[in-house]
């Protein structure tokens, strides 16, 4: 893949002097950052183990709390340091790349009371203070040059000295009147705010005036991401300087500090993920950020453990405030079974949301149903379906079993395609099964599989085709490990025209894969024959058939049947097929993830890959031509399927 532009301008590849500087720098402000979370936990873990077992019992709802504290802070250097860290590893080639995860390093330590409370320490308020002034300064500058490293208007570079001095300034120098704590809580969010407003304007700015449209997606991500910290600042700080009640020693201002605290997870983890998706998203820094999806899910998992875990530690204390006696012991076994209960459905919403809201998964993949059961003895095997005799199973898939059977007409062999007991009795599927009878029966190709009759007999639903006497490719696959380019060539010659036709006819397949395609070695050459619009698209109809969620195989899924299913065109089909012709060619299939959700992120993300990388030997226009097909989006592949079949064979 070729350098991002943007990233070339802060490029050190032909500076190395400079490059190794920055890294030196780099592993120091970490280094010292680390210390300063050790000094801060050192003592806490000191006083825990020092205590025996009758006053760790006692002690319980406060260790609950001082653990819910700490394994908040936890998991916001966690979030923070992840992305910064896999930022410097994988492009210090990039000083802006450098500046980016120091920013989030410092800034991760910065928000968390571990370091707010080392900075008022008596002794260590410039050890403390150092990572306060290094975080404000970080978000201030980096909202100020992303994503360019530029300053814009030019004239900012002269702000950033004053930046610089003033935190420094208010946070490192104890003895000083102008130190934070002696400023005041008024003075001091007047003038953080004041910076932090006036780098979301320089933000603005930049995004109206100055940026290109790539830069601008990248500016609104990180803008939304921002925000979450800014907004919880504003909300939280400003509320405990206007309501001095929140301070004080009640129930009142607990749940006030505890709901603070629980909504900061996800406030201030806006701002990483958000910079992670813009990376991922315009590929910023040439960096393949989809293992944040991961990242993601599991602090979405972690976060709802502490806020279930903060709301039984307010239901206690409600409790103990409110009863006479203490129903603490009764109150959390009750709240632990209501949150057993619901806290895999609440991590399913989560799930659901970031996948929608960031990346744009809009099926939802895990009601997708599966692979039918196996039934060693079907329940109609040898028996007679509507005058057809002799049926025999043959195949089984995730959707029908299939039946050879001799027709009472000619007495020839066909095949019968049954829609499973299991699947006839939810009328979603009953009818998208004859939907597919309804328009295999209105095609007329050598290529698409003949539909030569279809119905219901006594609750089996039924669609009666000619019966092919080859394997599908799947199999074929299998045997052989790859096609050869000509044979590839010749079999998808047919399986492209079949596509025209039904492209031209209005119709989208939108499952091409292996086991649809069948080679019928009945006739001389082979002919490829398409089968299985299951789920096939009529071009402007307004249908629900496709409902259930089931929408291709996701192994061959284009990009814009996982946004937005309704609006696929034959281009669909041209994706699949280039997935296809990777998969036949080079004996892998292109994006090859440990799980779904990865799976569909590659389709919707990730370069499609070199097939020369797998086999040498491929002529140079073979290896474009498919990633052609493959291009995320439509307007950038082949118009025809036989378009791309045809640039395929080209010598």
């Amino acid at each position: 893949m070729s350098t991002n532009p943007i990233t070339n301008e802060t490029s050190l590849k032909n500076r190395p002097g400079l490059r190794w500087a920055l890294i030196v720098l780099w592993t120091v402000v970490v280094s010292y950052t680390l210390v300063v979370l050790g000094v801060s936990l050192s003592p806490k873990i000191t006083d825990a183990f020092s205590l025996n077992i009758t006053q760790t019992l006692l002690g319980i709802p406060a260790l609950l709390q001082a653990g819910l504290e700490y394994g908040i802070d936890i998991l916001l250097v966690f979030g923070f340091f992840f992305i910064g860290g896999l930022l410097v590893v994988r492009r210090s080639d990039d000083w802006f790349a450098i500046f980016t995860s120091l920013f989030l390093i410092t800034f991760g330590v910065r928000i968390t009371n571990l370091a707010n409370t080392i900075a008022v320490t008596p002794g260590y308020e410039t050890l403390g203070g150092l990572i306060l002034a290094l975080g404000d300064i970080g978000i201030v500058l980096f909202m100020m040059l992303f994503p360019d490293g530029k300053f814009a208007p030019g004239w900012l570079k002269f702000a950033a000295p004053l930046l610089v001095f003033m935190m420094l300034g208010i946070y490192v120098f104890p003895e000083s009147p102008f130190f934070w704590e002696k400023l005041g809580l008024a003075p001091y969010l007047v003038i953080t705010t004041t910076w932090y407003f006036f780098s979301f304007g320089v933000c603005i700015y930049r995004y109206r005036h100055h940026a290109t449209l790539a830069q601008r997606q990248q500016i609104r991500w990180v803008f939304i991401g921002a925000l979450g910290p800014l907004l919880w600042f504003i909300l939280f700080e400003l509320s405990n300087l206007f309501i001095p009640a929140l301070n004080d020693s009640t129930v009142f201002a607990a749940g006030f500090q505890m709901v603070a605290r629980l909504l900061s997870i996800f406030m201030f983890l806006m701002l990483p993920f958000s910079i992670a998706i813009s990376i991922a998203r315009s590929r910023l820094f040439d960096i393949d950020l989809i293992i944040n999806r991961s990242l993601v899910y599991g602090t979405l998992t972690f976060g709802l453990v502490l806020a279930f875990a903060m709301l039984l530690g307010t239901i206690s204390l409600v409790f103990k405030n409110f009863h006479q006696g203490d129903q603490s012991l009764l109150a959390a076994t009750v709240f632990s079974v209501a949150a057993g209960a619901l806290f895999q459905p609440a991590r399913k919403k989560l799930q659901r949301f970031v996948d929608r809201v960031f990346y744009h998964i809009q099926i939802d993949y895990q009601k997708t149903p599966g692979k039918l059961p196996f039934c060693p003895e079907p329940g109609i095997s040898g028996a007679t379906l509507s005058s057809y005799r002799g049926l025999k199973l043959i195949a089984r898939g995730g959707m029908a079993e299939i039946y050879r059977a001799t027709s009472p007409t000619n007495g020839r062999t066909v095949a019968i395609k049954i829609l499973p007991a299991t699947l006839a009795t939810d009328d979603q599927f009953r009818r998208r099964f004859l939907r597919e009878a309804e328009i295999i029966s209105g095609l007329d190709h050598p290529n698409i599989v003949r539909v030569i009759d279809f119905g219901d007999e006594n609750g089996a639903y039924y669609i009666v085709m000619d019966y092919l006497t080859g394997p599908d490719l799947s199999n074929l696959l299998k045997q052989e490990k790859r096609i050869p380019l000509p044979t590839l060539v010749g079999i998808l010659q047919g399986v492209g025209e079949a596509l025209d036709y039904a492209h031209l006819h209005g119709l989208v397949h939108r499952d091409i894969k292996p086991s649809n395609v069948m080679l019928d070695s009945s006739s001389l050459p082979e002919r490829a024959v398409l089968t299985d619009f299951g789920i096939a698209k009529i071009t402007d109809a307004h249908t629900k058939i496709t409902a259930t969620g089931v929408l291709g195989t996701f192994d061959y899924i284009a990009p814009e049947q996982i946004q937005a299913s309704a609006e696929v065109d034959g281009r669909a089909d041209v994706y699949a097929l280039g997935v296809m012709a990777y998969q036949m060619l080079t004996g892998h299939l292109p994006f090859e993830r440990p799980n779904t959700g990865a799976l569909l992120l590659a389709h919707l993300s990730a370069p499609p890959p070199d097939a020369r990388e797998q086999v040498r030997d491929l002529p140079r226009h073979v290896a474009y031509s498919i990633q052609r097909a493959m291009a995320k989006k439509p307007k950038d592949r082949y118009a025809t399927a036989g378009e791309f079949v045809a640039a395929l064979a080209s010598a």
